[in-house]
């Protein structure tokens, strides 16, 4: 029906400002006047609604001074009835009316410089900052960022208590598991079971205002299924740092479990056949092993070097590794392995499958917390599931046919070391460079790069040159009248001399390759990397020029992918808009492509080669 000003309450407001004496002159600063204000608060409310006259509402009276705003505001609320005219009353300190008025921001500005010093750790020491905080750890897109302030900040709270009395604040939707992280981190990963109001519930328990909470902790371990079951932000990061921790303790194992078998089995060729210039014994723990670790390898400490290992099981890496640390011909672990009949005892392999199983399940966990906290909007989480194995079409034949005949090695893609002049990402093609003779970390390049060209350029002519040296050699080992004639000068003696000065070019020149150019490697990307890697990618648009375009560009790429910067370039008709973004992999980046072509009035949507806004 019709509502007109009859209908609207509250249309008469008082508000009652405190400031105890003791702080009208020195400010509010110290506990003593807090508390005494708070107390005067509670005593004036309970004057307010005894007034002569007057009726209360019972269910108008709000304590946001006991269960602050997670903005941080305080003050007391209550309604009073007179003559059927309602009266809100508002009732708090000065401190509390500066912040409620001026923001958060106006407690801090209010002190001296000299209380701002000391107090400079207890800055942020609120919740809504805290929480603001911990999101910046997070990589997430701006509109996630706006969602969580929005639904976590701003919407409604539900409180509960715990059995010491103490209160919890959280955001309506919240777990027990929530809860139990926002007591401690240590209590949330303990934890094994939940009792509310005295009854055992389930970990997907949803809060209710006024629940008792008991978390029983012990010998409890967070399962991945607790991806699922938390709300909050910040206990998902604490979850999603707990499964990589995990994720990284099983490959390390995986990896300390094929090296030390790949050492026992061919222990005894390692100890003849090592050039190293001194005495030693087979590592058979990780500390003896970092012993042989500096300076032979890229790997600085044996945790990473069992990481990797663990990530790759792949016999080859074994064999390069190994080969590097005790300077063992690669041939000769090589041939040693093909004469064995079985590479590896069926405990062996069962151990490491066990682990690597077990870092994938945690690699799933960690990437599910990146998803929303709304079971409607599940249908956008991007990362709950492991990222699936790209092959381009042709990159068997395309990239295979330039390192054909190649001798070089195989890696697999380290996404911490990208190009920035060609940016690949997981999903295309791809070659690795690094400086000869020594063991600096593997650029990746897309192939296409010119870096990439010139050293798979520089390889096949070394390679060449080392051919042609290998016939000149051949040729002067056949050579008629091989012994040399002294002084004389006929046709044979100037076929010797002619074809040692092409030896020794081609030794000179096969030299000059060899150590100051960069040499190719073969590179896959490895599929059981961290699923919440991002890599960087440069989107340009090309329109007519139009009011609202970049606006409506910017929606479409903000809702799949996290933007860095922008650019733009307009004439009288047409624009150009430039998007430096991060994606998870090639077909992510195709999509995004594909959604920005079926805006109204683009032309055209390429990715640049390399990026110009970095």
């Amino acid at each position: 029906g019709e509502r007109n000003l009859d209908h609207i309450v509250d249309v008469v407001a008082l508000r009652v400002v405190i400031t105890p004496l003791s702080a009208s002159s020195h400010g509010e600063d110290n506990e003593g006047d807090k508390d005494r204000g708070v107390w005067l608060c509670y005593h004036v409310l309970g004057l307010v609604q005894h007034l002569p006259g007057f009726q209360p509402v019972p269910t108008r009276v709000k304590d946001y001074i006991s269960f602050p705003k997670p903005n941080g505001y305080q003050s007391l609320h209550t309604a009073l009835i007179l003559s059927g005219q309602t009266i809100e009353v508002q009732i708090r300190t000065a401190s509390m009316h500066r912040v409620a008025e001026m923001g958060m921001a106006s407690h801090w500005a209010y002190k001296d410089g000299k209380s701002r010093r000391e107090g400079a750790e207890d800055l942020y020491n609120t919740p809504w900052l805290s929480s603001i905080k911990e999101w910046q750890n997070d990589i997430i897109s701006s509109r996630d960022f706006v969602d969580s302030v929005r639904r976590e900040l701003l919407g409604k709270r539900v409180f509960v208590f715990l059995r010491n009395g103490k209160i919890l604040n959280l955001a309506r939707g919240a777990t027990v598991i929530d809860a139990a992280f926002q007591i401690h981190t240590e209590i949330g990963l303990n934890m094994h079971g939940v009792e509310i109001n005295g009854k055992p519930v389930s970990f997907s328990y949803e809060l209710q205002n006024g629940d008792v909470v008991n978390i029983l902790t012990g010998e409890g371990r967070p399962a991945t299924d607790w991806m699922r079951f938390a709300k909050s932000r910040s206990t998902r990061s604490k979850l999603r740092s707990y499964f990589r921790a995990r994720q990284k303790e099983s490959l390390r194992e995986a990896g300390k479990i094929l090296l030390m078998d790949y050492l026992w089995m061919h222990g005894p060729l390692i100890e003849t056949a090592s050039y190293l210039n001194y005495d030693f014994h087979i590592p058979s723990t990780k500390e003896e092993l970092q012993y042989f670790l500096p300076g032979k390898t890229h790997y600085h400490k044996v945790e990473d070097l069992l990481i990797a290992l663990g990530k790759h099981p792949d016999r080859s890496l074994l064999h390069t590794v190994v080969s590097q640390l005790f300077l063992v011909p690669k041939r000769k672990l090589i041939a040693s392995e093909r004469k064995r009949k079985s590479l590896l005892p069926s405990s062996v392999v069962s151990a490491v499958n066990e682990r690597i199983k077990r870092a994938k399940a945690a690699a799933v966990a960690a990437a599910a917390a990146h998803g929303t906290e709304d079971s409607e909007e599940q249908p956008r989480t991007q990362n709950t599931e492991p990222r699936p194995t790209i092959k381009p079409l042709g990159s068997m034949y395309s990239v295979e046919s330039k390192l054909a005949g190649l001798d070089i090695g195989f890696e697999y893609a380290d996404p911490e070391f990208i190009c920035e002049e060609c940016l690949p990402i997981l999903g295309d093609e791809i070659v690795g460079t690094r400086p000869p003779n020594s063991d600096s970390v593997t650029t990746v390049h897309r192939v296409g790069c010119p870096h990439a060209q010139r050293a798979i350029n520089h390889a096949a002519a070394s390679q060449n040159i080392k051919s042609l040296e290998a016939t000149i050699n051949n040729t002067i080992h056949h050579l008629p009248g091989s012994k040399p004639a002294g002084t004389r000068v006929d046709s044979v003696s100037l076929r010797h001399s002619q074809v040692h000065l092409w030896s020794k070019r081609a030794a000179t020149a096969a030299k000059y390759v060899m150590n100051t150019l960069d040499v190719p490697v073969r590179l896959h990307w490895s599929y059981m990397d961290e699923p919440n890697t991002r890599f960087l990618a440069e989107v340009v648009v090309h329109a007519q020029d139009r009011k609202l375009l970049l606006a409506d560009c910017s929606e479409v790429v903000s809702e799949s992918v996290e933007i860095l910067k922008t650019g733009s370039q307009t004439t009288q008709e047409h624009a150009t808009l430039v998007f430096l973004v991060r994606v998870n992999a090639l077909e992510n980046l195709q999509q995004l492509m594909n959604n920005l072509r079926t805006i109204r009035s683009v032309l055209s949507v390429e990715r640049r080669f390399g990026s110009e806004l970095l």
